[in-house]
This record gives C-alpha cells, structure tokens and sequence, in this order.
C-alpha cells in the first residue's frame, strides 16, 4: 500500500492529472504488486518559482525541461531491483506514449519504510491494527 506525492508543474496540472493519476496506478499494481484500488496518491501543483533543480545534474538526465513529474513513493513492502526497474520503465513509456511526457522528465524516489510508521486512523500503527487482529 504505496503512497505517492506527486509534484507537477502548475501548467499541466489540469490536462494531466488525472491521466499521470491512471498512469501510476496502473504501473503500481503490474509492476511494483499493488493491490488493484489501493490508491493513495497526493499531488502537488507547483509554480516555476518552486522548483529548483539542476537540469543536467551529472549525466544521470539528459537536460529536463521545467515541467518534469516528480514522484515520491512511500512504500512498506520492499521490492526487489527488477520490480523497480519495470516499475520505473513502464511509468516512463507509458507518461510518453499516453500524455507525450518526456522521460528525461521523469523523476521517481522510493522510500520503503515499517508498519509501525504508518497511521491511518485513529492513532493506531498499522503494526497495532496487525497485533489487534492476531489477539
């Protein structure tokens, strides 16, 4: 159950989110074995002014532009080195061939953490929820 902030420049906000929203669910659970509807996505609409990136940071990207994606991917379950590859490739050709998103501006960081680091409700830890349902 990933949750991902996604960065989006303000221009493409309303052309592209919802198809960058379908995009990633998508990718997710062929991918990177999500559940098919666990969908917890925010993005975030940003001006030109908000950003601050080097373009040709060293030879790592070749030259994005100023409406590049950035999506951080806060997951509990780790994935193995293929499943990311996969993941971030078909992210990738698919932002490209559905809403002709460059993939020199596309940027994702994944972040694995514990149950125990999650709260969805109530201030319970996902970790306590999962002790509740064994007691």
């Amino acid at each position: 159950m990933p949750f991902t902030r996604i960065s989006i420049s303000r221009e493409s906000f309303d052309d592209q989110r919802q198809a960058v929203s379908e995009i990633l669910q998508q990718c997710l659970e062929t991918h990177f074995d999500v559940p098919p509807g666990d969908c917890f996505q925010m993005f975030e609409a940003y001006s030109p002014q908000q950003k601050v990136f080097d373009n040709d940071y060293p030879n790592l990207s070749k030259a994005r532009s100023n409406a590049g994606l950035l999506f951080h991917i806060f997951a509990g379950k780790p994935r193995n080195h293929s499943q990311k590859r996969a993941f971030f490739q078909a992210l990738c050709q698919n932002l490209e061939q559905k809403i002709a998103v460059r993939p020199e501006d596309v940027m994702v960081i994944i972040q694995f953490n514990d149950a125990e680091d999650w709260s969805f409700s109530s201030g319970l830890s996902m970790k306590d929820m999962m002790i509740g349902d064994m007691q």
